[in-house]
């Protein structure tokens, strides 16, 4: 599944593999005096209310500001996004990679046979919620957007 830079810069919960730098050389440059290399993992965390910069985190650890230019010119591989990421397909399967709620939020999706581990298909994105087949349990459950952006999923390489 292709997914564009486009559409990994403007979620937070999207993490990503990075590729390459780019083909400025003064932008590869500046990344790599921050730690943004070739092979490093990315997260995006926050975008600046109007989009110019984003909060990322390299490596799990150091986090800093982007700016939109630098992000967009870097080459990445999507490997886990929110619930909510507007390219997702029904006709593919997905792993719940991560809860990133608080503790009442994650006992609800308990409750609801959602956890860590669980291979999913998304069956409606269109109704206010999105409603999930649970493969492995052969039930089915609509969660509101606000749930649904805390659960990070990633793609089943077939």
């Amino acid at each position: 599944m292709k997914q564009t830079k486009e559409h990994f810069k403007q979620n937070p919960g999207v993490e990503c593999i990075i590729q390459s730098l780019g083909a400025d050389e003064k932008t590869a440059q500046r990344l790599a005096q921050m730690g943004v290399l070739p092979g490093v993992t990315l997260q995006i965390l926050r975008i600046a209310p109007f989009g110019a910069t984003v909060e990322v985190s390299v490596g799990g650890g150091q986090s800093f500001a982007l700016r939109k230019d630098e992000l967009t010119a870097l080459n990445c591989r999507i490997v886990a996004m929110p619930l909510t990421c507007p390219d997702l397909h029904p006709e593919i399967a997905y792993r719940i990679r991560s809860l990133s709620g608080g503790k009442k939020f994650q006992q609800r999706m308990e409750t609801q046979g959602i956890h860590p581990g669980l291979f999913i298909k998304i069956t409606n994105t269109t109704m206010p919620g999105i409603v999930l087949q649970l493969i492995d349990q052969k039930k089915t459950v609509t969660l509101g957007r606000g749930e649904a952006e805390k659960i990070i999923i990633e793609v089943i390489d077939a």
